[in-house]
């Protein structure tokens, strides 16, 4: 992730933990905690803006991975996210809380779902691509694959980015049978 300079404190942050506000010329680069404490002020919030460092968690298969924490105030509500970095980026995840709410309750509750997530397993290997667990459920993200042609999405199962033609082979095995497929936003769990 590529850098950017707050226009208010000067910090030098990730382009992920700030927020670009404003149109073109007048547009300004915020880190998240001079959005968030700005954000907080004009709509007289109790807020004390917290960071998070990177977190290293382990998976079902014990394979690592490390994340990084933003949050944002939008109106009275606050968005914890958290983005998975480093040479695997993959999983996203995000809670939606009262801003005035105790951070730490929030990253909790976060904390808890990237657990949950991370201990279960939907897609396994299967020769040189994946198969279906034996549960028959699949969970995941939709994303934007710079590299498709036709602009199709891009599918994280697991961490793993999987296109639409590898699961179509997926569920080849499938065939005749029926399924639910449920889009829910990435602040909910189900």
């Amino acid at each position: 992730m590529s850098n950017q300079t707050c226009s208010a404190c000067g910090a030098s942050v990730s382009y992920y933990n700030g927020v670009s506000v404003g149109y073109e010329e007048a547009g300004r680069f915020l880190c998240s905690g001079c959005y968030n404490e700005s954000m907080a002020q004009q709509l007289g919030l109790k807020y004390e803006h917290v960071e998070f460092d990177p977190l290293t968690i382990r998976d079902f298969d014990g394979k690592p991975h490390t994340f990084q924490f933003r949050s944002h105030i939008f109106g009275d509500q606050l968005s914890l996210e958290v983005l998975e970095v480093g040479p695997e980026e993959g999983y996203e995840f995000s809670v939606i809380a009262n801003a005035e709410q105790d951070l730490f309750n929030t990253f909790q509750t976060l904390f808890e779902r990237i657990r949950g997530e991370l201990d279960r397993r939907h897609i396994e290997p299967d020769g040189a691509g994946f198969r279906i667990t034996q549960d028959d459920v699949v969970r995941g993200q939709i994303t934007e694959d710079p590299d498709s042609f036709e602009q199709m999405p891009l599918l994280i199962i697991d961490g793993k980015p999987v296109t639409w033609e590898a699961l179509g082979r997926m569920v080849a095995p499938n065939v005749g049978f029926r399924f639910k497929l449920e889009i829910f936003d990435r602040s909910e769990e189900k």
